[in-house]
Formats: C-alpha cells, structure tokens, sequence
C-alpha cells in the first residue's frame, strides 16, 4: 500500500500548525512520550517474530498457518504503526517538537515565526521512519524461517543476508515514498530559502516541465535504485524474447528482480521503447510455467500496447490541475463573499486538499486503473491463445498468431491459473477465508484486500470476468467500446474542466498555484 504511506507522509510534511503535547510538558516530554510509542511498536514486532520462529522450529508442519497469520498480523501492524506515528505527531507533540526546535537561528519566515530548517518537514513523520527501519531488522528472522521452512523440516535455500533483506526494503521504499515526498519537500525548502526565485516565470515554467521529465526518464532511474539486472541468457529469455517478436513489442531490455523469493510479480515501466523495460522478479520466474510466463509477460506489454501509462500521466496531470484551478476559484469566491477561516483553522488550511487529492486519486483514478488493468488481462489472454474461438487445448503444433489476434478459452484459462497462482504465492487471502469471522471482521478484511487491490481489483473478481468471456465475444468487445468511452470521456471532460476554469480565475494566477 504504498500510495496510503506517500499520502500519509506527505500530510506530515505540509506547513501545519502541529498542536502541543495533550499531556502537557515541554518539549523533551513530548520527545520521550515519542519514543516511547515507537519503542511499544517495536515490542509488537519482537512478538511476532519471536511467535513466528519458534513456531515453525517446533512444529514446522504449521507453515502455511504461520504464513496467513502472520501475514495478516503484519498487515494490522502496518495500519496500527500509521496510526501510531499520527498519534506521535497529533497528539504527542512531536510535530510541534519538529517545528520550533529544528529551525535556523536568528531567521524568521514570511508570517514572522521561526525559519524552518532544509527538509527540516522530513523530521516529522521520523516516527514513522524509525518504526519502519527497526521492523526490517526485527522481521528478518521470521521472514528467513518461513523462507527456509518445508512441512519436512529445514531446508537450506538461499536467502537474504540481514543486511541485503534491509538494504532491498529500503530501495524499495526510497523509490516509491521517498522520491515523491522528497520532491515536495524540496518544492517548500525552495519556497522558504529563495522565495524570490520561486516567484519567478521561468522557474515556474521550468518545475511544470520537470513532470513530464521525470515521468520519461524515472526508468533510468528505476534500475539502480531496485538493484535490477538484465535477464541472464537462458531459456526465459529466448521464451519471452520470441514472444516479443510475435507481438511486435519493443523495449530496451526485460531485467530481473532479484528479491530471493520474497515476491513474485512482473511490470513495465517507461513511456518511450528506448527507456522501457519489462521487470520479472525471480520468483515469478521460478513458479509460473512457461505459458504462464507468456500470459504474464503479455498483460504487461498489454499496458504498453494500449497506452496506459501515457493515459495515466496525462489523467493525473490534468486531474492535479483541475483540482488546483478549482481550489483557486473557491478561495477567491469566499474572499470576494468576505468568508473567513476562523483563527484555529488557519493553521490546517494546507491539510484539507490533500485529503481531497487522495480521495480522488483512491475513487476515480482507482476505478480508471482497474478497468485497463482488466483490459491489459485480455491482452495477456490473447497472447497465449489460438486463432480458434472453441478450442478445448493447445499442443506442441498449436500455432498462436501474430499480435495477439486469438481469444480462446485455453488462453483465457492460462491466465487465469497464472493469476491464482501469482496470488497464491504473494500471500493473498480471499473472501472465503472471512466466512468464519464475526461482521467487524469481514468488513475490516474486506477493506484491507480493497486498500490490496484499489489499483488492480481483486484476482476472484478479476478471475471471473475472464472466464465470463469464454463463448462470449461479444462481451469482451462491449468492454473495450465501454473502456474506449470512458477514456475519452475523462480526458475531454477534464479538459473542458481546465479551460472553462482557466478562463475563470485567469491563466497566470493558476500558473502561480501550480
């Protein structure tokens, strides 16, 4: 879930007011009550590790009970640990902490306060940081005694070391957390320090240009960052590079994740063939047969082949937009109406568009995403089906055309079993394990696995949408006219948006919000 943590650090980051300890006390006390729900959080870590190891040293025949378990206690962790961190700096006064102490001597802001240091707003969600950092150490072991545990006993497969385990979490997390919430953070930085310049048209101009920028060339950065390689020569790579070349795709290279075991996945990334790249991580690699492989390989050139990533970045920009244009013109409607904020909403002002931002990334964008996901899914069907609607099996003379032209139920059922069993080894638990769950807890798991699945929907519903189609082209072809539909839909809709707002509340001055 790591655009809930992007958001959520974010919120941390944003010029707020943080309120004063509940309890009362001065700095230090706030600082130590800090510590204190971080050192509580890690203690449930210990816990659960120590539940994990000396489980499975005892009774290795209960893995995939541990497995599910502790799964799904992580998960509980996570959101908890959220909440905790919102605890230290809401109610703990370490946000408050943050904002008077970590200041440049002797300067004063715009508002005549202190001056805030140089991404000095990074400290503020440390809470957080620090349980996140000390959780990958605690876990390590756990995560290596379920790894090399069979219902046999031990085995000896490789893992990671402890300091490899860590280091591939916190490249991960730097590039899907900290890159963006650093980004921001920079933006306020520049904003205090250089002010002047900040104001100026052509730096204006020059961080709008730098989206579609960083957007083009993220890829290049992508493969240092995850520690990524080329995939090694070998039967996976002739299968695949073959596979490309029966659906005309183009990409500078197809790279291996190594993870050692710990996830199995596949995605591209990169807008331009010359910087785009298909990631398969090992374990995916290691557990889908090679038709499988093939369906996987083609719901990702799928995203490719029907544009998804370019209607994303333009969706989101123009969305981002729209929504700055139109808290623009509300602003300047409550000023010309002589509306106030009271004085204690002045300080949270900053707050409430970003709640507003995340719940329209997490709907609209959401529910976009998982259409052209269930349609990058048909492209991966048609990738490893026939030219026969009504075939009941492929052999070694089944000759699968070119572009992915068949849709067959073979190919529908391959993907299928490659889904569910992608699924199955990333750990997912289904509806069906609510069942014996009171209501709180079925409604509790449900939202987990829509938090899980907000981008791509569940694999069941997915699943049956696939198997819905066998025999019935004439849903599929209703489908991608719906999708045509709506795609266009968004696109003029927020563009007539734009326009009619930019003509509102003029050009420059929205220049100068965004």
């Amino acid at each position: 879930m790591p655009i809930l943590v992007v958001f959520a650090l974010t919120a941390a980051c944003l010029p707020v007011r943080w309120p004063d300890p509940v309890f009362g006390g001065g700095p230090w006390a706030a600082a130590g009550a800090t510590a204190a729900a971080v050192a509580l959080s890690l203690s449930a870590a210990v816990a659960l590790r120590v539940w994990v190891v000396r489980t499975l040293r005892r009774q290795p025949v209960r893995k995939a009970e541990v497995t599910a378990t502790y799964a799904r206690l992580r998960r509980l962790l996570f959101f908890a640990n959220v909440g905790l961190a919102a605890l230290c700096v809401l109610g703990l006064g370490w946000g408050a902490f943050v904002r008077r102490h970590l200041v440049v001597p002797g300067r004063v802001d715009a508002d005549g306060g202190p001056l805030l240091g140089p991404f000095a707003e990074l400290a503020v969600p440390l809470p957080y940081f620090a349980i996140l950092l000390g959780a990958w150490v605690i876990y390590y072991d756990a995560e290596r005694a379920l790894h090399r545990t069979t219902p046999a006993g031990p085995v000896d497969r490789p893992f990671w070391g402890r300091a490899g385990y860590f280091v591939h979490h916190l490249r991960q997390f730097a590039l899907l957390a900290v890159l963006p919430v650093g980004l921001f953070v920079a933006q306020q930085t520049a904003a205090r320090f250089a002010p002047e310049t900040v104001q100026t048209e052509w730096y204006r101009v020059g961080q709008v240009a730098m989206v579609p920028v960083l957007v083009l060339f993220l890829p290049l950065l992508i493969k240092p960052l995850l520690g990524l390689q080329p995939l090694p020569p070998g039967p996976h790579r002739d299968r695949l590079g073959a596979t490309a070349r029966r659906l005309h795709f183009r990409c500078a290279d197809l790279l291996l994740w190594p993870t050692h075991g710990a996830a199995a996945n596949a995605m591209i990334v990169g807008l331009l063939p010359r910087v785009r790249y298909v990631i398969f991580t090992d374990r995916v690699l290691d557990e889908l047969d090679p038709d499988e492989l093939d369906a996987v390989f083609g719901h990702e050139v799928g995203h490719a082949r029907h544009g998804h990533v370019w209607l994303y970045a333009g969706f989101l920009l123009l969305s981002m937009t729209v929504l700055a244009a139109g808290a623009l013109l509300a602003g300047k409607r409550l000023d010309a109406a002589g509306v106030g904020l009271p004085e204690w909403a002045e300080g949270w002002v900053a707050l409430p568009p970003l709640v507003l931002v995340a719940g329209y990334v997490f709907l609209v964008f959401g529910f976009l995403s998982r259409r052209c996901e269930r349609q990058a899914d048909v492209y991966g069907c048609r990738t490893v089906s026939c030219a026969d609607p009504d075939c009941r099996g492929h052999d070694a003379k089944t000759r699968l055309p070119d572009r992915a032209a068949g849709l067959c139920p073979t190919g529908i059922r391959t993907f299928v079993s490659a889904l569910e069993r992608v699924s199955l080894v990333n750990g997912y638990v289904g509806a069906s394990a609510d069942r014996r769950r009171s209501g709180a807890g079925r409604a509790a798991g449900g939202f987990v696995r829509w938090l899980r699945a907000w981008q791509h929907s569940t694999p069941e519903r997915r699943a049956a949408f696939l198997l819905g189609l066998i025999g019935r082209p004439d849903r599929e072809r209703r489908f991608q006219r719906s999708l045509a539909v709506l795609r266009w839909g968004l696109i003029l809709g927020l563009a007539a948006a734009l326009y009619g707002l930019g003509e509102a509340v003029g050009w420059g001055e929205l220049l100068q919000v965004l």
